[in-house]
């Protein structure tokens, strides 16, 4: 293992957030937890294309720049990352096959569950309206336009790029809204029983689904509502995560596995729908193309976005499942055996390891003004043009 870093020594890290952002309340409740000391830096867009785009590649939020002047992306790697570096209180189970699906579910709350949240924020009028308008002084508040028409912007691209341009028709979406409520009843009966998902302390499967569960469908008036109505555990396990500290943990504390009858509703869900999401989408990858059909029992999600990074999910998936022992693997068989086979389809190379090796060092180039430009108006999309990719 590399030298770990010191995270009490000198200045604290810098996090740089946005407040209704899905992945940087997963990304905060997960520092705090671990009792990192970090600074908080709302973005904006000259933050996103000087500072963060500048030094990762990646015009999107969360980052982290470390102390020593390096940086990290992306929550999966990053929380990883993170718990490596600072083993104490850990939220990986130490059993191989808990261990393997509770990072199973992380990224199916970081891949999947994304859809349905952004349909509860953008698809109701109050929440529209009031989103609209926070992202938009959160985010183009440095923008010389009205904060009415910044928020018209962003919940217009939102919408048109990540929900009707990504599988939203009038026959998933009855799916689509389903998906959050169908979600809410599960933890609740889980949450009911324990403190968190997995027992008397948090694990990687809360931090993953705490992503969605934190700041869209616990913040935002129209789902928020539903959850206070219809999940009251699930309310109180939101503020219970975002206030916990490894410190207070009764050292005695264990994960349970994924025995309770509520898990199983996600684990069909990861069998019937996510688990075939991420092998279409690495065979439309491989083969070239843009857009795929997704096939479900119960519905098809047409043209749904192909996506690298999502070829490195399942790779990182595929390396777990592949280093279980032989039992170790049985016992997953087993687990998913009342749904049919299990199958992680055949072994894909993203190309992507290096990339999210971390820590990254800072970039050296400075930005031309027309690729200044063109970040400031449209972005980095899901995947990183050529164009865009830094000199090897």
């Amino acid at each position: 293992m590399s030298k770990q870093y010191d995270f009490n020594c000198g200045e604290p890290l810098t996090a740089y957030v946005a407040d209704v952002s899905y992945f940087s309340g997963k990304l905060e409740a997960y520092l705090r937890y671990k009792e990192v000391p970090y600074h908080r830096q709302t973005i904006n867009v000259n933050i996103m294309v000087n500072e963060v785009y500048a030094n990762t590649r990646m015009m999107k939020m969360p980052a982290v720049k470390l102390n020593d002047g390096k940086w990290l992306k992306d929550t999966t790697p990053m929380l990883e990352w993170f718990d490596q570096q600072k083993q104490a209180f850990s939220i990986y189970p130490e059993d191989p096959v808990t261990h393997f699906l509770a990072v199973l579910i992380e990224d199916y709350a970081d891949e999947w569950c994304w859809r349905s949240a952004l349909y509860w924020r953008w698809n109701f009028p109050e929440t529209k309206k009031l989103l609209g308008q926070r992202i938009g002084q959160e985010i183009l508040g440095d923008w010389p336009i009205p904060s009415k028409l910044a928020g018209w912007y962003i919940a217009e691209r939102q919408i048109r790029t990540y929900l009707k341009g990504d599988g939203l028709t009038k026959e998933t979406e009855p799916f689509v809204k389903k998906h959050y409520t169908d979600m809410l009843e599960s933890m609740q009966e889980i949450l009911s029983d324990s403190p968190y998902l997995l027992g008397d302390k948090p694990s990687i499967a809360d931090f993953g689904l705490f992503g969605p569960m934190f700041r869209h469908f616990g913040l935002d008036p129209a789902p928020a509502k539903v959850m206070i109505e219809k999940a009251p555990a699930v309310y109180e396990w939101l503020a219970r995560l975002w206030n916990e500290k490894g410190s207070s943990i009764d050292k005695k504390a264990k994960f349970n596995d994924f025995s309770h009858p509520a898990w199983e509703y996600f684990l069909k869900e990861l069998f019937d729908v996510y688990l075939p999401f991420l092998k279409a989408n690495a065979q439309a990858w491989d083969s070239g193309q843009k857009r795929f059909d997704l096939v479900t029992p119960v519905v098809t999600y047409p043209k749904l976005k192909t996506v690298h990074y999502r070829v490195y999910c399942l790779e990182m998936l595929q390396k777990r499942f592949n280093a279980l022992s032989s039992k170790d693997k049985e016992r997953v068989h087993s687990i998913f055996s009342r749904f049919g086979s299990f199958d992680l389809g055949e072994n894909v190379n993203s190309g992507l390891t290096k990339e999210f090796t971390f820590p990254i060092k800072a970039a050296t180039e400075e930005l031309k003004p027309l690729e200044k430009l063109l970040l400031t108006a449209t972005g980095t999309p899901w995947d990183m043009p050529k164009w865009l990719k830094p000199k090897a």
